[in-house]
């Protein structure tokens, strides 16, 4: 090693010709050596090596730069303490002293140095080491806010009429970043490494780490944003900072992928991951849609991709992720709303009608898969003492594999059924904040996603066969009964509301959408519904078969059922009075069989007699009365 050190700075005393590579070449002996050499003396003496020439030659220097911070890198993952410090000392020494030499001739040199970088951030000897590598980090960034890196060698390639392209670099991830994508008058490739770098430290296992890392991540993006062109953007929200998000799916879902892929999310545990969950992810997703409500005016062609990244947290059937989607969605739209044009709305409206489909619960697997074990358990017990106490096993062991199913899918179904609600919240509290600023047609967007989530409770809680099963689980499954009674309710009554302030406000385009019939159709089918519903209580008890099984649980739960639904129809009766004379007479044809049958029917609650009472004395009276 003391040869090739002497050697090495015979080399060193003459410059470098430019695009030459012979420094490179002749270093790459150092860092196998380093690499491969199982003596600590060695290393630290490779190290030393490696100080002495940049120390005595660092004008010299040039392609060998790459070299020196292979070295520099692999000695951060050294097994010992006093290879890292020293290695960190030397590479502090050279970042305060010498980093205009860096970048001065090899564009991609800056890349190698702030891989390095990142290496020492992930040491696990000193946090120290990794809590100064970040703050090297940010001097880095401020150099390049400066905007000089690399002039020197952008002069000498122009005077030689030469304009050598820089070589593309590959980061720990395998993301390509080669400087010819970016704009090169003004370097802005430079970026890229480093976000990239601080990216992949958003997922370390150590709190400080990662929070040190996330906000010189976005501090750099909000104080140097202003620089980046709109491809730059792209790329930084494509490969930087989407990618963080992809880590908590591999680390939160089984079902993501492979997350041997990804060696900072194996290395967690589930505590790790709730911690990551509830801190860093919720910052990260708040401080994505502050930079992009930031820079609105270059980064707005990608909202689509924004919008998609806070819909793919909602549809996850992990409530706390959507929890989290939901909080950010409402924090977009509160600070950027405003900006909006009709079509950015309607791209809005459209994502949250997008996610409201892709999170209906659903119930299917509970009645199938029940039904399938209640097959194998009458073919088990049909067999007696035929079967061996193998096959006994056999069939207990897929019994309960199929219980196990259906406990997961119940579960699924009521963590999407809590989503649903956090979503219509969402909505209504976007739609209150932006009532007078949105159109006729994007209100009617966000009626129909509301609707589709209504008209889909309504079905499940219909669903007598899947009643039966659920009571057959018990208080176990903890579901109400009907089970998404409450979501059916807020959904309907959201509906309601919607279409009763288009009425009064009559905004643009109010004309093309036609909200009176609208409005007429859903109070048609809301008391339909719950006539229908308020029936099939009288008619359940003829039923011999089911008389000792569902005559108690029946009654009672029945009537708990009308009157929770009992607000939903006195605001649908209302609704109906407030149309106004012309459109209220012109429906009550439709109308008049529902408020007779109301009359007929069993209620839980006293309120639907008040309010159809006094419908009959204010509005269908008077009707009758002229008829007369």
């Amino acid at each position: 090693m003391d040869s090739l050190r002497q050697l090495s700075m015979k080399f060193l005393e003459r410059e470098e010709l430019a695009n030459y590579n012979f420094q490179n070449e002749f270093m790459k002996p150092f860092v196998i050596v380093m690499r491969k050499s199982s003596a600590v003396e060695i290393r630290e003496l490779i190290i030393r090596c490696v100080s002495q020439m940049v120390l005595s030659r660092v004008n010299n220097v040039k392609s060998g730069w790459k070299s020196m911070f292979m070295v520099f890198a692999t000695a951060a993952y050294d097994n010992h303490k006093n290879i890292v410090l020293l290695a960190f000392e030397i590479m502090e020494k050279i970042i305060r002293d010498y980093f205009p030499y860096i970048t001065e001739t090899e564009t991609t040199t800056f890349t190698d140095c702030v891989n390095c970088l990142v290496a020492f951030t992930n040491s696990r000897y000193n946090k120290d080491i990794s809590l100064n590598a970040i703050a090297f980090l940010r001097f880095c960034a401020a150099k390049l806010a400066e905007g000089d890196l690399g002039s020197s060698s952008k002069k000498k390639e122009k005077e030689n009429g030469k304009v050598s392209p820089s070589s593309p670099h590959k980061g720990k991830d395998g993301r390509q970043e080669n400087g010819e994508l970016i704009d090169k008058d003004d370097h802005l490739y430079f970026w890229f490494p480093l976000l990239a770098g601080l990216s992949e430290l958003s997922f370390d296992p150590r709190p400080e780490i990662r929070k040190n890392a996330l906000e010189l991540l976005f501090e750099t993006l909000r104080n140097h944003g202003h620089l980046f062109s709109l491809p730059l953007w792209e790329r930084v929200f494509e490969s930087v900072l989407f990618p963080i998000f992809d880590y908590v799916r591999h680390g939160i879902d089984p079902a993501g992928g492979d997350s041997n892929e990804e060696g900072i999310v194996s290395d967690m545990d589930e505590l790790d991951q709730d911690a990551w969950l509830y801190e860093t992810c919720t910052l990260a997703l708040q401080l994505v849609v502050d930079l992009f409500v930031n820079f609105y005016n270059t980064v707005h062609p990608l909202l689509r991709k924004v919008l998609s990244l806070l819909i793919s947290f909602i549809k996850r059937p992990h409530q706390s992720l959507a929890g989290i989607g939901t909080a950010a969605f409402v924090r977009l739209m509160s600070n950027a709303g405003d900006l909006f044009s009709e079509e950015k709305w309607l791209e809005v409206g459209y994502s949250l009608k997008e996610a409201a489909n892709a999170t209906l619960p659903d119930f299917s697997c509970v009645v199938s898969g029940d039904d399938m074990a209640g097959t194998n358990e009458h073919a088990l017990n049909s067999q007696g003492n035929e079967a061996s106490a193998g096959s006994d096993t056999s069939q207990g062991g897929s019994e309960s594999l199929r219980t196990q199913h259906i406990y997961a899918s119940l579960s699924e179904a009521k963590c999407r059924a809590a989503v649903q609600l956090l979503l219509i919240q969402a909505m209504m509290e976007i739609y209150n904040m932006y009532r007078t600023h949105l159109s006729a047609k994007n209100t009617l967007v966000l009626y129909e996603a509301i609707h589709d989530v209504a008209s889909h409770a309504h079905r499940i809680n219909i669903d007598s066969p899947l009643q039966s099963k659920l009571q057959e689980f018990g208080p176990m499954i903890q579901m109400q009964d009907p089970p998404l009674l409450r979501l059916e309710n807020e959904a309907y009554q959201s509906c309601l509301t919607l279409l009763q302030n288009l009425i009064l406000d009559r905004p643009p385009r109010y004309e093309e959408v036609k909200v009176e019939s609208h409005l007429v159709d859903l109070c048609q089918e809301v008391l339909l519904f719950y006539i229908e519903t308020a029936r099939s209580g009288q008619t359940s008890e003829t039923s011999p078969e089911e008389q000792s099984q569902w005559l108690i649980p029946s009654v009672s739960g029945k009537r708990r059922e009308l009157a929770s639904r009992a607000p939903l129809i006195v605001a649908t009766l209302q609704a109906i009075c407030s149309l106004g004379d012309t459109l209220f007479e012109k429906n009550l044809v439709q109308f008049f069989p529902l408020l007779s049958s109301l009359i007929s029917c069993e209620h839980g609650s006293n309120e639907v007699q008040v309010a159809l009472s006094d419908m009959l004395s204010s509005s269908v009276g008077p009707v009758l009365l002229r008829s007369c």
